[in-house]
């Protein structure tokens, strides 16, 4: 009797599924009844600025990232985040050479861990790229993400005691999301009405859910998301990735963003993305690798050979390293093809 519940009951969660996923799909209603009242969106951002960012992304994967490496970004104060469950921590360095100082989102990993649930490194940093293959960095719609393995004497004078996230390691393992500015938790995501009347809202939001369908993000829980306070360019932010790239399970009795919602997409985005082949996706296998140094702290390192395709994250001998399986790589692939398909069919309107 309890095993025949219990069949039952997973053949309902299933069947739910499905039909959600098919909703999901179908949610989008007939192309003429969600006419745009636009033909173009000019870009609301003027290249070389990021009105919501510390530092440029470019100089935050080189030269900030060397800094820090370099032990130039000493820690001025951290402390835990106003919202989240995974126990971020709000991580402030100074850094020596412009005189600033940097305000990141730090999740350590689970201890014992190189990956785990709604703590996925490997999958932010893959987020963070992907978004590349059809955006200017004035667009980006995730923030710099960089892995770092903070040594425990440094981590427990300002975060409390820690243990040494890897067998053999003396650090705690984690990453460091850079605090955008002058952002804030909408009340209400997405407006539809908007989106069909107003060009440079229409430009944002179909960066944002372009990048979330290729990612396939299954996170939509309040703070996940932020929008720039200036409400003229509502530029829109996914900061929390973890829970993506096929990743199961998930809350599906919300709204997730892993389908299209919006009724258009920019058509230079879905340009840029015909252009791409399947090889220049490979790169997504290694995307960040860190290597044991003699005091047991990983280091950053250029990236090597694959240690194993069939999986993102491995540890292997002192060597760490970050990116997607083979199979969620072919799944981005995917939806690369099925989004430009939609869009040739009529499905999807281009501005």
């Amino acid at each position: 009797m309890k095993k025949s519940a219990l069949r039952f009951g997973l053949l309902f969660i299933l069947f739910f599924v499905f039909i959600w996923s098919f909703a999901g799909c179908a949610g989008r209603g007939k192309v003429e009844d969600r006419q745009l009242q636009f033909k173009e969106a000019p870009s609301p951002n003027v290249k070389g600025q990021f009105p919501n960012w510390q530092f440029t992304p470019k100089e935050l994967e080189t030269v900030i990232y060397q800094r820090w490496e370099e032990g130039k970004l000493p820690a001025k104060e951290m402390e835990r985040t106003a919202h989240g469950t995974t126990g971020a921590l709000v991580l402030i360095n100074h850094d020596e050479v412009s005189g600033k100082d940097i305000k990141w989102k730090f999740k350590k990993n689970v201890p014992g861990w190189v990956d785990s649930f709604n703590t996925s490194p490997r999958k932010e940093l893959a987020a963070y790229e992907v978004q590349k293959f059809f955006l200017d960095p004035e667009d980006y719609v995730v923030p710099t993400s960089l892995p770092l393995c903070i040594s425990r004497d440094k981590y427990e004078k300002r975060g409390g005691y820690a243990a040494a996230t890897l067998k053999g390691t003396d650090c705690v393992l984690g990453l460091a999301s850079i605090w955008m500015l002058d952002v804030t938790i909408p009340d209400k995501l997405y407006d539809e009405s908007r989106f069909l009347e107003d060009p440079t809202y229409a430009y944002f939001m179909s960066n944002f859910n372009l990048l979330t369908y290729l990612i396939q993000h299954r996170d939509a829980r309040v703070g996940q998301f932020l929008v720039s306070k200036d409400d003229k360019r509502r530029q829109v932010f996914s900061i929390d990735n973890g829970i993506s790239f096929g990743f199961w399970p998930y809350n599906f009795f919300i709204l997730q963003w892993e389908n299209i919602y919006v009724p258009a997409l920019r058509q230079d985005s879905i340009e840029r993305l015909r252009k791409i082949q399947r090889q220049d996706l490979d790169f997504l296998a290694v995307i960040a690798q860190l290597e044991l140094d003699q005091n047991g702290i990983l280091q950053p390192k250029p990236v090597g050979k694959n240690l194993d395709p069939k999986v993102g994250a491995k540890y292997t001998d002192g060597t760490l390293q970050y990116g997607l399986s083979k199979s969620e790589i072919d799944n981005v692939w995917d939806r690369i093809q099925n989004v430009i398909a939609e869009v040739d069919a009529g499905n999807i309107q281009v501005f």
